[in-house]
């Protein structure tokens, strides 16, 4: 009884130390005052969020009228943008628990 105790917790210890926690961070794409450029919409893997605002300086992680992208696994994502006249496109790098901060100029 007592080695059947010992290896089932031995065995769930190796099985719960294995496991892979994903991780997570997020996005938002901005642009500056004065910018002359309109409404934008931002792709990332066929999700897309829209800048309808401008900002003076880079704006805190959600803010509103930024392209906010939340809960995206860690990695490098492909990013396409356009305002219908001018087109963005490049990566951007994810990071566990950040806030990728992109201006688009």
């Amino acid at each position: 009884m007592k080695k059947t105790i010992l290896f089932t917790s031995i065995l769930t210890v190796i099985l719960f130390s294995s496991c892979k926690k994903t991780k997570y961070g997020d996005a938002i794409f901005w642009q500056q005052t004065g910018s002359g450029y309109g409404p934008t919409v931002v792709s990332i893997d066929g999700v897309s969020s829209n800048i309808t605002s401008e900002y003076l300086t880079s704006p805190s992680c959600g803010t509103s009228g930024c392209a906010v992208f939340n809960h995206l696994e860690t990695g490098t994502y492909n990013f396409t943008a356009s305002d219908g006249t001018a087109t963005w496109s490049g990566t951007v790098n994810i990071t566990e628990d950040g806030c990728a901060t992109e201006r688009l100029y």
